[in-house]
């Protein structure tokens, strides 16, 4: 009887409608919240990858396998401070033909709000390569081969600097 009298009441509707919609919208805001420290985080962990990557290539091709992954962890390990974040993980990979290396990082990010609905953490990762001593170089060269380069010889000293520059090359 009070439940059919509540229902059939159109005085003051608001409120019990809003009070049902609060809830969702603070959920959807805790979940933009949690989300934007995770992005946060990952840009944060890729910053130090490529750091770490770009340090580690210059010493790379000396040290053994073990070597360059515990370098490669205490590098991001350094570069990276993130008290958020949990379980960070960092693995090294040297090829010597092409010369690469591939750092790969992933991590955890507790989650405050998500936590409600049953997520407790948010998983992070990110990478980054380094190449370098490629022996291919392509080289594309725009010529200008108008009327204004008959004059005075120009024509003639593009084609000799081309030439030089191929060879330099």
């Amino acid at each position: 009887m009070l439940l059919r009298h509540f229902c059939r009441d159109r005085r003051a509707n608001v409120a019990p409608i809003f009070a049902l919609a609060i809830i969702p919208v603070v959920g959807f805001v805790g979940a933009a919240i949690d989300y934007s420290r995770a992005s946060a985080a990952r840009t944060a962990l890729q910053a130090a990858l490529d750091s770490a990557a770009l340090m580690l290539s210059k010493e790379a091709a000396g040290l053994t396998s073990d070597q360059i992954n515990q370098k490669a962890t205490d590098y991001v390990k350094a570069l990276f401070n993130r008290p958020e974040v949990q379980g960070l993980a960092v693995t090294a990979t040297y090829t010597s033909q092409p010369t690469t290396l591939t750092l790969k990082g992933s991590a955890a990010v507790q989650s405050d709000f998500m936590r409600v609905i049953g997520i407790p953490e948010i998983s992070i990762g990110s990478s980054s390569t380094v190449t370098w001593g490629s022996t291919k170089l392509r080289v594309a060269l725009a010529l200008d081969n108008t009327g204004s380069m008959a004059s005075a010889g120009k024509m003639t000293a593009l084609k000799t600097a081309t030439k030089q520059l191929l060879t330099q090359l």
